[in-house]
């Protein structure tokens, strides 16, 4: 009897990620525990330690073109190319007509600066399976690196058409010809469909700032360049936040905490689910429940975005930016304003520092016609805010 695993070939020099593929290994065997351990610690980015047991399982198992290839990655991510070249090759001896190792090896050639050996290799890649749209976008990341524009939009445009909704990568290369190009109507499109597939894809973010700022659109340009550096100033958290969840699967803390990182990224959907899963684990994780608030909140959910909030002040009433936004809430809904008031006052109370949780207060006085106490609210608003500015 033999069982088939399911491997996933790692991204290399921001490229997309190649198509699974089927390996038969033989049942439970000492090969196929250094396999598991060795893709184990490759998942959770310890390259290192995945190298000694690939290594391992090739002592055991020498005739398989998946484990070499998998070694390969593993040195790519380490930056040691010419280790990398040699497991492809290796990988390659055994099964010739396999179009991973190709591409892989197009990938490093890629990272090497050798842009004739990458053309080959991804052609390779190409001829053996002519459906596999991640070979175009490494062709045509060449193409554009030779300055070969119409070639690398050939590549691009087949290789979104083999995957319309799923490359963002391909899209991604047409805006960076098309800008070449000074095509900036073209451009901008292109990478907004990308953005539109990878909402945080920091390069796609980069690139449209780029454009704005060529096209003279300072506006754009600014609001496009501060997202930008959200996502790369994130990046890094994102990968030991969701790196840190694969470690500690019942750490409810690690959960909310992927779920900030998300929610700062504008992936409010990703964020809402790591904040309900980390509640499954502890529902008396008062921050949790006020994320979820917060990012329900974000959505214009107000009733969602009330409960959730709610739910984090009956677990710690001290919790005075909770009883801010339930306010603010309550105002932008133009309904209770009474809890408004009432809430809003409490969190004055707990913080009156907070300048935000002042105007708050303001604004709810306004509303229901106290006009004493908003002028007062107003006015400690103010200070806290010159206050603010002037240690600034």
């Amino acid at each position: 009897m033999r069982k088939y695993i399911i491997i996933f070939i790692l991204v290399g020099a921001g490229l997309p990620i190649p198509a699974f593929i089927n390996i038969a290994v033989s049942d439970t065997s000492p090969a196929e525990a250094s396999y598991k351990s060795a893709t184990t610690y490759h998942d959770l980015g310890e390259f290192e330690r995945a190298i000694s047991e690939y290594r391992k399982a090739i002592a055991l198992n020498p005739n398989s073109p998946i484990i070499f290839n998998r070694l390969g990655v593993a040195y790519s991510e380490l930056k040691q190319y010419d280790a990398a070249l040699d497991a492809y090759k290796s990988a390659l001896a055994l099964s010739p007509m396999t179009a991973e190792p190709h591409y892989n090896i197009g990938l490093v050639y890629l990272k090497k600066g050798d842009l004739p050996h990458a053309l080959k290799a991804f052609k390779r890649a190409i001829a053996i399976d002519a459906e596999w749209g991640d070979a175009y976008t490494g062709l045509g990341e060449v193409y554009l690196k030779q300055g070969d524009f119409g070639q690398a939009i050939r590549a691009y445009k087949q290789a979104t058409r083999l995957n319309p909704n799923g490359n963002p990568s391909a899209i991604l290369g047409l805006s960076k010809v098309y800008a070449r190009q000074e095509r900036w109507e073209d451009a901008i499109t292109a990478v907004e469909k990308a953005i539109e597939i990878h909402t945080d894809n920091t390069e796609a973010h980069y690139q449209l700032a780029q454009i704005y700022i060529k096209r003279g659109e300072k506006k754009k340009a600014t609001a496009a360049m501060a997202f930008f550096k959200v996502l790369r100033q994130t990046d890094p958290l994102l990968k030991e936040a969701e790196i840190w969840v694969k470690r500690h699967p019942n750490d409810a803390r690690g959960y909310n905490n992927l779920g900030i990182v998300y929610l700062a990224r504008r992936r409010p959907e990703d964020a809402i689910a790591n904040y309900k899963h980390a509640i499954s684990l502890a529902p008396d994780l008062a921050t949790a429940h006020y994320n979820l608030g917060h990012a329900y909140h974000k959505q214009g959910k107000m009733n969602l975005a009330i409960a959730a909030y709610k739910q984090a002040l009956t677990l710690d009433t001290t919790l005075a930016i909770a009883h801010n936004n339930v306010a603010v809430c309550y105002i932008e809904s133009g309904i209770d304003l009474d809890q408004a008031l009432s809430h809003a006052r409490t969190a004055v109370r707990l913080v009156p520092t907070a300048s935000n949780y002042w105007d708050t207060l303001s604004q709810v006085c306004t509303a229901l016609g106290l006009e004493s106490e908003a002028r007062h609210a107003h006015a400690r608003s103010t200070k806290g805010q010159e206050k603010y500015t002037t240690e600034r």
